[in-house]
């Protein structure tokens, strides 16, 4: 009977142990790039940025490429299941040491049949890869008729030039870009 208990209370412990709390607070001081999700109950509930839930932050990037628009989580696989938890989420916010920089559509797959000429967080379901993209579907993906359209799709990036070279260089100054 005591080996059952000590063994419950052990267990108790291990498991106590394994889901200690990390406060909001020091997720961001690992980096200064915040993502949070921007739902509408946030909107109208008069609650501030700072309450709106966190999606992932700087620390959550391994490196991104500014020639392809990749975003490369460290763990691409897991950063799936974060990104289902926010299902009901159409837009996410990047704030910027505390300030806020840019927003753009969320999670957009190759199952969305919508098309976005705006900045999106496009996700490739067969490469498991995730884009920072200037509108979905990728400009190659398009009939060839839209692609030859002049201004068929504009850089969403040059609309927020100031916003998006902060961005840049916050990731320069991590040293999470990639060439």
């Amino acid at each position: 009977m005591k080996k059952i208990f000590l063994w419950s209370i052990a267990t108790l412990c291990y498991v106590l142990y394994g889901c200690s709390f990390e406060p909001e607070n020091e997720l961001t001081d690992l980096s200064g790039i915040v993502v949070r999700a921007s739902l509408e109950e946030v909107k109208t509930s008069g609650l501030y940025p700072s309450e709106e839930p966190i999606v992932f932050t700087g620390k959550d990037i391994l490196w991104f490429n500014e020639s392809t628009k990749e975003l490369r989580f460290n763990n691409n696989l897991h950063m799936k299941s974060v990104f289902a938890n926010f299902l009901n989420v159409e837009v996410i916010k990047f704030y910027i040491e505390g300030e806020y920089a840019f927003s753009c559509n969320f999670h957009v797959s190759g199952e969305n049949s919508q098309i976005y000429n705006s900045l999106v967080l496009y996700y490739n379901m067969n490469e498991n890869k995730y884009y920072l993209l200037d509108g979905y579907p990728p400009i190659s993906e398009l009939p060839e008729i839209d692609q030859e359209l002049p201004n068929s799709r504009p850089d969403s990036t040059e609309d927020i030039e100031p916003e998006w070279n902060t961005f840049i260089n916050q990731l320069k100054k991590e040293g999470r870009i990639k060439e």
